[in-house]
């Protein structure tokens, strides 16, 4: 057993060095990381501290990325949204995929009517257009990060329900979920044992993708006044106020759309690199 752990780690670290994308994805996601954990220690100006002298200051020693129309630091804004930006993403995603995974898994296990039922409403949330649809359901509850967070998870969760369906109805055919059914095991005791560790490698990968994608969505609702409101320093609040700077005052729009860009790219890029990495766990026994 050691044996094998020990080269299943060094197949893991071969795979690594062969994919030297995994690897700078890995590394923008740590600075990321390290901004939303570590804001007040990497920058340390305030980021909703007015100083109107020092408004539109192009990029400098003293302020890195230059300043906002009423001389915030534009670096201190940037890293401390971090936090909200990023933060919102990956709350998003993570609760989307446990109730998707966790609808998908209950329907594709059990089958018939309940199945029909709980697809159809998948269904009927994925024939929608997403972003009008939380749009709609932001307007709805209100403007504020919490409606934002309502909105997008509403319209995420059918994604990994379809998913882990897709996956159970495989699954559940497979020998050693047989055996354990013939045993007398509970369906969600077989789920939990026996079926949901296949499903990890697939349902990791799919939520670093969808990471980057949920920061674009959150700084999109953000952009057209759906989610965060001012001083809040969120990325796409920050891309909302200086598009009418921007011939003026070049860094202020073009910073924080770098920072959603490279944030984005380096989620997907460990996406993709690790489906090339994770391998898939082995049969248990009972």
């Amino acid at each position: 057993m050691t044996t094998r752990k020990l080269s299943g780690a060094f197949g893991v670290l071969h795979h690594i060095r062969q994919n030297p994308f995994l690897v700078i994805g890995g590394l923008i996601v740590l600075v990321f990381v390290s901004f939303a954990l570590f804001p007040s220690i990497i920058a340390h100006a305030d980021p909703t501290e007015l100083n109107v002298a020092g408004q539109f200051t192009p990029p400098s020693t003293e302020h890195w990325l230059g300043t906002d129309e009423v001389g915030r630091d534009l670096f201190s804004r940037i890293v401390h949204g971090t936090r909200y930006s990023l933060g919102m993403a990956l709350g998003i995603v993570v609760t989307a995929a446990v109730f998707g995974t966790i609808v998908g898994a209950i329907a594709g296990f059990v089958g018939g009517i309940r199945d029909d039922i709980m697809m159809r409403i998948a269904d009927v949330f994925l024939s929608l257009p997403t972003f009008v649809l939380a749009m709609a359901i932001a307007a709805v509850i209100g403007r504020g990060l919490v409606s934002l967070y309502v909105a997008l998870s509403i319209i995420w969760w059918p994604v990994y329900a379809r998913l882990a369906r897709g996956m159970i109805l495989s699954l559940r055919e497979r020998l050693h979920v047989e055996s354990a059914r013939a045993l007398g095991a509970r369906g969600p005791y077989i789920i939990r044992r026996h079926i949901l560790g296949f499903m990890l490698k697939e349902i990791n990968v799919r939520i670093t993708i969808d990471i980057g994608f949920a920061l674009v969505a959150v700084a999109s609702l953000s952009f057209i006044g759906l989610g965060a409101s001012r001083p809040t320093p969120e990325w796409g609040l920050l891309l909302a106020d200086a598009r009418q700077y921007i011939t003026g005052s070049w860094w202020y729009p073009v910073f924080p759309g770098i920072a959603i860009t490279v944030a984005t790219v380096g989620f997907s890029m460990v996406g993709d690199g690790l489906t090339k990495v994770i391998g898939e766990p082995e049969e248990e026994h009972q």
